[in-house]
């Protein structure tokens, strides 16, 4: 549901940059490498002739709505590094090869530090096994363990026979940080995250580990709380690094053409979601701004990156900027993040530098679009933070937050075309008025 017409601006606390990127952490990666300029093929584009058809000029939901579904179905869950992600560049690609523009692959390496497996099985007083996803910074382990309830992870929540125990610690007021930092001053030997919602989800470390650390789903968690209170549980925790992976950034520039703005946003997902709202929505209504810009004859200057690795904290569009030279980054006027903008009841947010929230404001005000100048959680940031880092302008468009976010249940019924419909048409006016007011 849009927001209502002629919505007053709530003015909410400005404030940029957070730890995690949409379940990823902004603070440096190891190992991430870049190639500069961007590698892969290049294809030389047949550029569209520009329509006088007003209809085609105009965004269309439905159809943004059409690339989501592919993302999210017949794609599905699109985890960094992996084939299936690989497979949504390559669609991407070759959409926007379609309408005109000049498109390459950035590839760049995740690091072993990044790319990894884990298990989880039980094997005492019963045998089965759990689905789990391993943390960003988590150390390798096979280890097995007793399990003991450690709460929420604050200190007082370890029970003194903790040492030598994998910890099952319930997600919630703490940082992941500071619940594995506690695990590991208490002796534990491994730490069991489970949710404290619906669903599994993708944790993130500020600091690497120095134990295993998984997540589980809230489900399991509790079964498993229970199993202790009846007695002994036995667990074997594994973590392992994978072989190196690699990632791309999708780069598309009008032909023969320098960077004046950058649109983008990532096409990855969490390992265990389709990622319909994280961000299908986000990439998909790219795509559709693109293609505006393409029919009408109006794609100078305007560039688009689709990211890769995102929910890894933010590894694509780091290194993406990584790779611009200081020409570059002073030729651009702006950076346009749209990260999960296709569901939800409340209004939409701006975020980022203030100068670009009260343009897009004044935009978003004459189309009849209700929205709000914020911030996102402390726990949580995403790739426009990367450009924001490096001193270039960058603005955010954002639904408030989805609780279903991360889940097996982030899927395209939920998405609303019309919201969908709403961001491509904030975003083509926001360029033109770039483009016409520097």
């Amino acid at each position: 549901m849009t927001g209502p017409r002629g919505l007053l601006f709530i003015l909410l606390s400005v404030a940029i940059l957070g730890v995690v990127a949409c379940g990823g952490s902004s603070a440096p990666t190891p190992g991430v490498t870049a190639t500069a300029p961007p590698s892969a093929t290049e294809a030389a584009p047949s550029s569209p002739q520009p329509t006088s058809d007003p209809a085609a000029l105009l965004p269309d939901g439905d159809r943004i709505l059409e690339d989501v579904r592919h993302l999210s179905e017949t794609i599905g869950p699109r985890p960094a590094g992996t084939a299936r992600e690989k497979e949504a560049a390559d669609f991407i690609a070759e959409r926007l090869r379609g309408l005109g523009y000049e498109v390459s692959l950035q590839e760049f390496s995740l690091g072993r530090e990044t790319a990894r497996s884990s298990s989880l099985a039980v094997t005492s007083p019963e045998q089965r096994t759990i689905a789990t996803v391993p943390f960003e910074r988590s150390a390798n382990g096979a280890l097995r363990l007793s399990l003991a309830a450690a709460g929420i992870g604050r200190p007082e929540d370890f029970p003194s026979s903790i040492a030598g125990h994998a910890a099952l610690i319930e997600r919630g007021d703490l940082l992941f940080n500071d619940k594995v930092k506690n695990a590991q001053a208490a002796g534990a030997r491994a730490a069991l995250i489970y949710n404290n919602e619906a669903g599994i989800y993708y944790g993130s470390l500020q600091d690497s580990a120095s134990i295993p650390v998984i997540a589980i789903s809230q489900m399991e968690g509790q079964k498993l709380a229970e199993s202790l209170r009846n007695g002994d549980v036995e667990v074997e925790v594994v973590v392992g690094s994978l072989s190196d992976a690699v990632s791309y950034n999708v780069v598309a520039r009008p032909p023969r053409r320098d960077c004046d703005t950058v649109s983008g946003g990532h096409y990855d997902s969490v390992p265990q979601a389709p990622g319909a709202s994280d961000n299908a929505t986000g990439t998909a209504t790219i795509l559709e701004i693109a293609s505006v810009l393409s029919r009408s004859g109006r794609m100078e200057g305007h560039c688009f990156v689709l990211f890769g690795s995102e929910e890894l904290g933010l590894i694509g569009s780091r290194a993406y900027v990584n790779a611009l030279d200081q020409a570059a980054r002073d030729r651009l006027k702006a950076m346009l993040n749209f990260d999960m903008v296709g569901v939800g009841d409340e209004t939409w947010l701006l975020i980022g530098t203030p100068a670009l929230q009260q343009r897009a404001s004044g935009i978003a005000s004459g189309l009849g679009i209700g929205v709000a100048r914020g911030n996102l959680p402390s726990t949580t940031s995403s790739d426009h933070a990367s450009f924001i880092n490096a001193g270039i302008p960058s603005l955010m468009f954002h639904r408030t937050e989805d609780p279903l976010l991360h889940t097996p249940e982030d899927v395209t019924g939920r998405v609303e075309p019309q919201l969908l419909e709403e961001a491509a048409r904030m975003g083509v006016a926001m360029l033109e008025s770039l483009n016409a007011g520097g």
